[in-house]
C-alpha cells in the first residue's frame, strides 16, 4: 500500500474533491490542458481509455464527455471509489469501475490511451508502477502523467515542516486540520483559480507525508519512459526549433534535447510567479541537491539549525538568478524557524505568503511501435 493510499484509507479521505458548480468552466480549463499536450479532445474519440487514480472522477467527467469508446477507471481509495461511482451513476455507458491498486488489475486488452495524474511522484515503487503502465498501453499510444519534484515542491516542503511543528503533539486529524487551515489559508487565498477546499489541500500536503516522497521531475520521467517520445507538457517551457525532417527519429536523441533544456529552467519551477532566464546547468543540479537534502532533514530530523543551513545555501544559490521576492520569502521562512513556529507568524507573513513552487506538471509521450521491455 503507497503513502497516498494508507493515509486515505486511514481517515477515510476521498482524495482530490473538486468545485465544479460551474462545469463549463473545468471543461474549458481541461480543454486547455489537453491542447498543451497535443491531445486535443478529438484524440479521445472513440479510444479505449485507462485512468488510474481518478479520485472522485471530477477530471474524468471532462474525459468522458469527449465520447470515448470504453473508459475504465482504476480507483484504490475507498471513499474515493464510492465518490466516483456517485459521481458517474447516470453516466455508465461503457464505463468500467474497479476499486483495486493497479497492481491488482487484470487487464484483458490494451489502452489507446492512459492517463494518471497526481499519483505517481507519491509513490516509493515509481518505476515499477510506471513498467506496469507501460505493459497495459498499445504501441503509438498516448501516455498522459504528471510530474512533481524537490525544486518544483520547494515552497511546500517548508510549509509541511512549519506543520510538523504546529500539530505535533495533536493526535485528533480534525484539530491539526483545524489549526492547518487557520494558519496557512492567507497563503491560500493567494492561489488564483483554486478548486479544492483548504481543508483537503492541508490534509494532502500538510498532514500526509507523501509529498516528502515528490522526488519525480521531467527528466526522470524521460529517463524512465525510455521508449516514448515526448508529445507535449503543461507548462509549456521547451522550444525546439528544428525543422522535422532534422528530427532525430529514436527516442533518445529526439527527447535529449528537452532533458538539455530542463536542466536549463529547472530554477523556474521554485516559485510559479516569475519566469527567470535560463542559467549555467551545474548551479540547478547544486539546487536539486540542496532541495533533497532539505526533505531527508525534514523526514529525518527536526533540527532546525541544520533546516536553516540548508535553506541558507539554497538562497545563496539562487541569489543573483531568481526575482527579489523569491529570496524574500526564504528569509523570512528562515527568520520564522529561527524565531518560533506559531499560527499568528505564519498567518501574518508578508513575502511567503504568497510564495509557491509549480507543483506538478503534466507530460503526454507517445509509445513507440516497439515492445516495452
Amino acid at each position: 500500500m503507497n503513502e497516498y493510499l494508507s493515509f486515505y484509507e486511514k481517515y477515510k479521505i476521498s482524495p482530490v474533491v473538486q468545485d465544479i458548480d460551474n462545469f463549463k468552466e473545468h471543461v474549458r480549463r481541461r480543454n486547455n490542458l489537453y491542447r498543451q499536450l497535443g491531445a486535443s479532445h478529438l484524440i479521445f474519440k472513440d479510444k479505449d481509455i485507462l485512468e488510474i487514480g481518478p479520485g472522485g472522477g471530477y477530471n474524468a467527467l471532462v474525459t468522458y464527455s469527449y465520447g470515448p469508446k470504453t473508459y475504465t477507471l482504476i480507483e484504490p481509495s475507498t471513499q474515493g471509489y464510492h465518490e466516483l461511482k456517485n459521481n458517474f451513476k447516470n453516466l455508465d455507458k461503457n464505463v468500467f469501475i474497479f476499486n483495486e491498486m493497479l497492481e491488482e488489475f487484470k487487464a484483458i486488452k490494451q489502452y489507446d490511451i492512459i492517463i494518471c495524474e497526481g499519483l505517481i511522484p507519491g509513490l516509493s515503487s515509481k518505476e515499477q508502477f510506471i513498467k506496469i503502465i507501460q505493459s497495459l498501453l498499445k504501441p503509438n499510444g498516448i501516455f498522459i502523467m504528471t510530474t512533481s519534484d524537490q525544486v518544483s515542491v520547494f515552497f511546500e516542503i517548508i510549509r509541511k515542516y512549519m506543520a510538523n511543528v504546529l500539530i505535533k503533539d495533536i493526535e485528533d486529524i480534525d484539530e491539526k486540520v483545524k489549526i492547518l487551515v487557520d494558519s496557512f489559508s492567507s497563503h491560500l487565498d493567494t492561489l488564483k483559480g483554486m478548486t479544492r477546499s483548504y481543508s483537503d489541500w492541508c490534509l494532502d500536503n500538510l498532514v500526509g507525508d507523501a509529498i516528502l516522497e515528490h522526488t519525480l521531475s521531467i527528466n526522470d520521467a524521460i529517463e524512465l519512459l525510455k521508449n516514448n517520445y515526448i508529445l507535449g507538457i503543461s507548462p509549456n517551457i521547451f522550444n525546439n526549433y528544428s525543422w522535422y525532417k532534422q528530427l532525430p527519429t529514436n527516442t533518445f536523441e529526439y527527447n535529449q534535447v528537452f532533458q538539455e533544456q530542463m536542466l536549463e529552467k529547472w530554477h523556474n519551477f521554485i516559485d510559479y510567479r516569475f519566469i527567470q532566464k535560463d542559467r549555467d546547468y551545474k548551479s540547478n543540479i547544486e539546487l536539486s541537491k540542496y532541495c533533497l537534502e532539505l526533505i531527508k532533514a525534514i523526514k529525518n530530523s527536526d533540527d532546525k539549525i541544520k533546516i536553516v543551513d540548508i535553506l541558507e545555501k539554497i538562497k545563496i544559490n539562487l541569489k543573483s538568478d531568481i526575482e527579489k521576492e523569491t529570496l524574500l520569502a526564504i528569509e523570512e521562512a528562515i527568520e520564522v524557524i529561527n524565531d518560533s513556529i506559531t499560527p499568528t507568524k505564519i498567518k501574518n507573513m508578508k513575502f511567503f505568503n504568497s510564495a509557491f513552487g509549480r507543483g506538478q506538471a503534466y507530460i503526454s509521450f507517445v509509445k513507440e511501435n516497439i515492445d516495452y521491455e
